[in-house]
């Protein structure tokens, strides 16, 4: 009864634009890289009209652009559900994957992409980079070359460089680095690489100048300054490199070879304080780096436990991530998240908090302490971390959510009604923020806005 209900609202006119129109207003406010009215523009069109593949893949390139990866993966698939053989969403979906770190879905359809268009330069950089990743240099390099004939760049050449470099191939990652920088004679990397193959086949003057050009033009690389302080080394100029081994850590405070090299370099010198200071520090670097590591491992089990409602496990887990990391936010806020669940609110405050001194635009933390608030009917502390929460994070959606049922709830429902809409732009499928959104467009009085809900619900729940 309410799907039929639902469909017979559906079909009465509620807007004279028709989906074509809202596609190319989408594509106006795109070129404009204004990317909430872009996808808002590409729903309302998909509302109108839900099997046109364009619209679903330039509403995930939009969703893309704006940082929600997620949701964009959804809308790709759509559009490729409806034109299977369609290279772009292919190589779109495959990157955006590959962000994802779901490096075997990425390779699948990068292969696809480059089946259905060899002369896809893109899907063949990214097919390199997996390869490397994967230590098969070899496919890299038969990736790369195919990638430069169709669309030859300073980067493809770069990165073919450095897979003739895993192969072993020193003449000819040299003369891809120098190919890189006939197209860009300022491209630092490729100045930086040329330097170390020179160095690797004993051309240590012509590794000197490129380290020299890298570092003039990128002075905060610090890989550079060290490579650069390396040479001086070697050379001789124990005092240069030292100097460029401090620029380095400067840098980069956590930078391990730096700190032996300037360590080793002030050894020589004769400055033997100064060289143990720099070797202890080390050995400092190496227990907090073993720290941080296992605090992170007894969050990730943490976490594991909270899905399976196991809270006592969760607890000790959390309560052990924070003792071998106070320095982690991350810890803190699911131990509060934890006691919150246990019902002990005061203790979940004080977690909240700590994540909070820790991480002070820590949205997710923002937003749960924000919520017990709220709930101890402290209202102005409440809204004032949902604020704060949309500001150090305006792509959560949780975020906006719940600072626009705070707005609502205030009696704010102008206000309450755009963070919900900035909600349902950053999750299209936020079934309780299209049905808040209802409410408060029902209490404005716009019926029109408001019988618009149900039909957005009906199209969002039949394409799940």
């Amino acid at each position: 009864m309410l799907a039929i209900f639902l469909s017979a609202l559906c079909n009465q006119p509620l807007t004279a634009q028709t989906a074509e129109s809202y596609r190319q207003q989408g594509i106006e406010f795109s070129r404009k890289k204004s990317w909430d009215e872009a996808i808002a523009s590409y729903q309302k069109s998909l509302e109108l009209d839900p099997n046109d593949p364009l619209t679903h893949y330039n509403l995930a390139l939009a969703l893309n652009y704006k940082g929600a990866a997620k949701q964009a993966v959804e809308e790709f698939e759509a559009a490729l559900r409806l034109k299977p053989k369609w290279a772009d969403p292919h190589y779109a979906l495959g990157a955006t994957l590959y962000d994802l770190h779901d490096q075997p879905a990425a390779l699948k359809e990068l292969l696809v992409a480059s089946e259905l268009d060899p002369a896809n330069a893109g899907a063949r950089r990214l097919l390199a980079r997996i390869y490397l990743e994967q230590n098969n240099p070899s496919a890299a390099e038969a990736e790369l070359r195919k990638a430069i004939q169709a669309k030859p760049s300073p980067e493809l050449h770069l990165e073919l460089g450095l897979a003739e470099g895993q192969l072993g191939k020193l003449n000819e990652a040299a003369s891809e680095f120098r190919n890189a920088l006939r197209l860009n004679p300022r491209l630092a990397r490729a100045h930086a690489l040329l330097g170390v193959t020179l160095r690797r086949q004993g051309d240590h003057a012509g590794a000197l100048l490129q380290f020299r050009r890298a570092v003039a033009i990128d002075p905060q690389d610090a890989e550079s300054q060290y490579d650069f302080g390396m040479e001086l080394k070697a050379g001789g100029n124990v005092d240069g490199a030292i100097a460029r081994f401090r620029r380095a850590i400067e840098l980069k405070s956590d930078f391990e070879k730096a700190h032996y090299a300037l360590g080793i370099a002030l050894r020589t010198k004769g400055d033997t304080g100064a060289a143990q200071k720099e070797l202890s520090d080390i050995s400092a670097l190496r227990e907090f780096r073993a720290r941080l590591a296992q605090a992170k491992y007894l969050t990730l089990q943490g976490v594991e436990a909270l899905k399976q409602q196991k809270l006592d496990d969760a607890l000790a887990f959390f309560q052990k991530a924070v003792e071998q990391g106070p320095e982690i936010p991350t810890g803190f806020y699911y131990l509060g998240v934890t006691w919150e669940r246990k019902g002990e609110t005061e203790r979940a405050l004080g977690a909240f908090q700590k994540a909070l001194e820790l991480k002070p635009d820590y949205a997710q933390a923002q937003t749960s302490l924000g919520l017990l608030y709220w709930r101890q009917d402290d209202r102005v502390r409440g809204l004032e971390e949902f604020q704060q929460a949309v500001m150090s994070d305006p792509d959560l959606a949780e975020a906006h959510y719940n600072l626009g049922l705070a707005l609502a709830q205030s009696g704010r429902l102008d206000e309450s009604a755009r963070q919900l809409n900035e909600a349902i732009s950053l999750e299209p499928k936020y079934v309780d923020a299209r049905v808040q959104l209802g409410l408060v467009l029902n209490q404005q009085n716009d019926f029109t806005g408001a019988a618009v809900i149900p039909c957005t619900l009906l199209f969002w729940v039949a394409s799940t």
